[in-house]
């Protein structure tokens, strides 16, 4: 009786063992970003562009307190000097977020640049994008540790 159900019990176990193996290989992969500030597009830190072309920007921002605000700033140096400090004195885009009720953690920022007709070639375009989170005291209700946090990423243009 027991060598009756020896084989299939045996190929149960089998199949069983395959199918949990073969799940766990189909792993899938994070939908949220692995940093505080994310570029989808452009999805590399250093572009080459031609004068008039047009770049597609999308920015994820993602931490564990409310953005106060998200500010995107740029600076275009034309003589391609090596030891150029940027300022970024031009803002691409400033969005305060601590008007929105409710507040978030998350946001993603989409917008399109054009690169200037009358850049000579060889400049450099460079972008800086911050954003700052959280409040210094703590209120009743407040699911974070207080503190405020401060994230920023730099991406460059070289223009051809």
């Amino acid at each position: 009786m027991t060598k009756r159900y020896f084989a299939p019990s045996i190929i149960v176990l089998f199949a069983t063992t395959l199918t949990l193996w073969l799940g766990s290989c189909n792993k899938d992969s994070p939908t949220e970003p692995l940093e505080p500030i994310s570029l989808i597009s452009p999805d590399t830190s250093i572009l080459r562009l031609f004068a008039g072309d047009s770049l597609p920007i999308e920015i994820k921002f993602t931490t564990d307190r409310p953005i106060n605000w998200i500010k995107g700033m740029m600076d275009i140096d034309t003589l391609g000097n090596p030891g150029y400090s940027a300022t970024y004195p031009d803002i691409l885009f400033d969005l305060e977020l601590d008007t929105l009720n409710p507040r978030v953690n998350r946001y993603t920022y989409s917008g399109l640049f054009n690169v200037p007709y009358d850049l000579p070639p060889f400049s450099t375009i460079r972008f800086e994008v911050r954003f700052n989170a959280g409040k210094s005291t703590f209120t009743v209700g407040q699911n974070y540790p207080p503190g405020i946090i401060e994230e920023n990423k730099q991406f460059r243009i070289d223009v051809r």
